[in-house]
């Protein structure tokens, strides 16, 4: 039955791999590719070199990809390397397979595209990060350099590659526009993913400090029938023992909730965050 379960997750991943893939070569030669809008990673290095080449993004996917894999093997993994050395093939499959679509679908607005095609690849992104995929590129190229330069982290890699790239699209172009509008969709990219791989249904959490925590939490647990955790709190002033409240509740629910505590103790302390991902009784159960 496990094995059975692994299986149709494996076989899930995969459709969400080809589905996310196909998306980001919509994006790329639908909304990106024709005005040279270059944000960061791979792509935007591809989308730069066939302006100069006139050399097909597919083709330089995988050129660039393929020595990428080789030397990152050994980093990723057997599992990692099979999902990622996937998402390079589709991806340059469906790079070719879209092409048509840079000259018969293109705009007029260029501030549209770059936001259009922003969002399109940050879909894709956001899918492929919620399956813990890769398509190779950029991750794989900081996930080496990392090893080679440990000291600087992922993230800083990412940001000096993606902002050469950026920097290359408007020295290449003699338009420092095309860079501008290539950090637009770039920064839409990133908060589209980012909403995808935190969820859109986030949930709220409250940590209330107050003098009546006994009948706070049974009302609660009677008018929202959500659990309650009493946490042992001290006041760093006054030195004073005190019980705190941990609740976590819907976004429908928090008005309620709010007013709750109001009504029992208007001077209770109340620190609300969102919380993206929340397993247990009354919220997800899959891990």
């Amino acid at each position: 039955m496990i094995l059975k379960d692994k299986k149709y997750k494996y076989l899930f991943e995969l459709i969400i791999l080809a589905l996310g893939c196909f998306i980001m070569s919509v994006g790329l030669n639908m909304f990106l590719e024709p005005y040279m809008i270059a944000s960061g990673g791979l792509t935007g290095l591809a989308i730069v070199l066939k302006s100069i080449f006139n050399t097909p993004l597919w083709l330089i996917n995988l050129v660039f990809n393929i020595p990428l894999f080789i030397f990152g093997v050994k980093i990723l993994g057997k599992k990692d390397a099979i999902k990622t050395l996937i998402g390079i093939l589709l991806l340059t499959f469906f790079l070719k397979v879209t092409e048509p679509l840079t000259s018969a679908f293109q705009t007029n607005d260029i501030l549209l595209s770059s936001i259009a095609g922003g969002i399109v690849v940050g879909i894709s992104l956001g899918m492929l990060f919620r399956i813990d995929a890769s398509t190779g590129g950029t991750e794989l190229a900081c996930l080496i350099l990392n090893k080679v330069f440990p000291f600087i982290s992922i993230s800083v890699f990412m940001f000096i590659i993606d902002g050469l790239v950026i920097a290359l699209a408007g020295l290449v172009s003699k338009n420092i526009q095309i860079a501008l509008y290539a950090i637009i969709s770039l920064y839409i990219s990133v908060k589209i993913c980012d909403t995808i791989v935190e969820g859109f249904d986030f949930s709220k959490s409250f940590i209330i400090i107050t003098d009546n925590p006994d009948e706070i939490s049974d009302s609660i647990m009677k008018n929202l029938e959500r659990g309650v955790t009493f946490l042992e709190g001290r006041g760093g002033y006054s030195k004073q023992k005190k019980d705190v409240l941990l609740v976590v509740v819907s976004r429908r629910e928090e008005v309620i909730l709010r007013k709750l505590v109001n009504e029992i103790d208007p001077l209770a302390f109340v620190i609300i965050n969102n919380a993206y991902e929340v397993l247990g009784e009354g919220f997800t159960r899959k891990v």
